[in-house]
């Protein structure tokens, strides 16, 4: 369940980065994010996920699309190679699993004014800053920024030892993000196809399960 809140987390970093002239610092960078966020209201893409664990002989690949709805909305839909829904509306966090008739539902309320801070990326700057160190960069040859966070303590380094975070030149979208887990276990997800403030009916973030579905609630560890 942790890493699914992960995941949900993770979406925040395909929130869209407002175009500037020549952006040099960071500083510039997040002022940009903050602009274009506030104007974000919906945001829809494309992702492929890729796990390299250490019990796996080689990285496993899954693929879907992001619906996010401004304040509290996110659906992630797992397309293959399992189908797999997951949804954040209403307080909680639902993770519904077809093929097995079986949904997993955490109340993430008193949790989601972080959640969703983290998932407005810039919102959540200042409290990343006293966990991890950053590293800008901007290579000539390269389509894209990158952003590097580097854990301060050894005590984040055992839960979280590296994120990084690509930002597409030209569209100032975030194209790509990895982390890498206190264990070594590494998650990227790659986002294409990325459309911002397109309609999104209310209906999308409503989980109508059959009625053969075996519902079991679980605790935020």
């Amino acid at each position: 369940m942790r890493r699914n809140l992960v995941a949900a987390v993770a979406a925040a970093f395909s929130l869209p980065l407002l175009a500037a002239p020549k952006p040099v610092t960071i500083e510039e960078v997040v002022k940009k994010v903050q602009e274009q966020q506030k104007k974000t209201t919906t945001l829809q893409a494309d992702f492929k996920q890729e796990k390299e664990l250490s019990l796996l002989s080689k990285p496993e690949v899954s693929s879907g699309t992001f619906v996010y709805s401004k304040p509290n909305n996110v659906l992630w839909t797992y397309a293959a190679p399992k189908k797999v829904t997951m949804l954040i509306a209403g307080g909680k966090l639902t993770t519904y699993y077809p093929e097995i008739a079986k949904a997993e539902s955490v109340d993430v309320k008193r949790f989601e004014d972080r959640i969703f801070k983290y998932m407005g990326a810039s919102g959540a700057i200042d409290e990343l800053a006293r966990y991890f160190d950053f590293i800008f960069t901007d290579n000539a040859n390269s389509p894209t920024y990158t952003l590097d966070l580097n854990p301060k303590s050894k005590v984040v380094a055992k839960r979280v030892k590296h994120i990084k975070i690509w930002i597409d030149k030209k569209t100032y979208l975030t194209s790509k993000i990895e982390y890498v887990e206190g264990d070594g276990d590494l998650t990227r997800y790659e986002f294409t196809n990325v459309r911002v403030n397109a309609p999104v009916a209310q209906s999308t973030f409503v989980l109508n399960l059959p009625p053969n579905v075996r519902v079991e609630t679980m605790k935020l560890q």
